[in-house]
């Protein structure tokens, strides 16, 4: 009530002032400390989200509730920039990693806190960790969708078979054929959106596979609350693929964890919900759901 008469009293200009100046900061620290003490008071909680809101409350507002995030603010990132391309870039373990081209102001900080916030959100201790160990990859054949900076087709490339890069985003592409040329023969970007529908911007993962092989396929889906949507469009794939194994992203919408996680045990999928908690939309939710089915389950 007092947020809907506020907006209609302070004008939307008035209203972005007042934010950037101190709301914005009262608000971090606000939500976090809200939600704590509710779950406190009526006890519905688990333990475990409990002390990753009080992480939260103490350490300032993240989509990582847990302390250990502070290690990566100790550390500083080197953003180089290519001279042939002109494009920013990190070495990461040994390779360039390439970003979006830089912002007039400020680019090489924003480039330097992506790759953090990058870090942060594939390490080991991390809720949004795709796989326990990259070498789980080796001789499969990667289906990246979702791709956005290539950061975990990067590390796994040296693994794969073959990696199908999902990625719409046209200032991503120039940063992935940038990145991925050393292993331009192993690598193909599809530029189009990976859906339940097939028309000219949107692919199902059926219509996509076919005519190749679904044998030892990987699948990584974290494409901000299409997963489950994609998803049907994979019903065949899902029952014919052999060794089929991934990972989702169950975070984007309240529900996501439920119905994904239901929709890969119909088809015989076994599952495994990564430990720990993302905060996102001010509540705490599961990060990663991962699958595995050795064999073919014919429906």
């Amino acid at each position: 009530m007092l947020t809907t008469l506020y907006r209609k009293i302070i004008p939307e200009k008035v209203r972005d002032i007042i934010y950037k100046a101190f709301l914005k900061r009262f608000l971090e620290f606000y939500r976090p400390y809200k939600l704590w003490l509710r779950t406190i008071i009526c006890g519905k909680e688990s333990r475990e989200e409990q002390e990753a809101l009080k992480i939260l409350w103490k350490h300032g507002n993240s989509a990582y509730p847990y302390s250990w995030r502070q290690e990566y603010d100790k550390a500083t990132y080197l953003v180089q920039i290519d001279e042939s391309n002109g494009l920013p870039y990190v070495t990461h373990h040994n390779k360039r990693l390439y970003f979006k081209r830089l912002a007039p102001e400020n680019g090489i900080a924003q480039t330097e806190t992506a790759y953090q916030h990058l870090l942060i959100e594939q390490d080991p201790r991390s809720a949004h960790r795709y796989v326990t160990a990259y070498e789980d990859l080796r001789g499969k054949t990667l289906l990246d969708v979702g791709t956005a900076e290539g950061i975990f087709t990067l590390d796994c490339i040296e693994y794969v078979k073959h990696a199908y890069l999902f990625e719409c985003d046209e200032k991503w592409i120039e940063s992935l054929k940038a990145t991925f040329a050393p292993w331009k023969d192993k690598v193909t970007i599809v530029r189009k959106y990976v859906s339940d529908t097939d028309d000219e911007r949107q692919i199902t993962l059926d219509t996509f596979m076919k005519g190749k092989s679904t044998e030892d396929l990987f699948l990584k889906m974290d494409i901000e609350g299409y997963e489950q949507k994609t998803l049907k469009g994979a019903r065949h794939l899902l029952e014919n693929a052999t060794n089929l194994s991934g990972a989702i992203a169950t975070y984007h919408t309240h529900d996501a964890r439920q119905e994904i996680k239901a929709t890969l045990e119909e088809k015989h999928f076994v599952t495994e919900t990564t430990p720990g908690f993302l905060y996102f939309d001010q509540e705490m939710r599961r990060g990663i759901i991962r699958f595995s089915k050795p064999t073919a389950s014919k429906a």
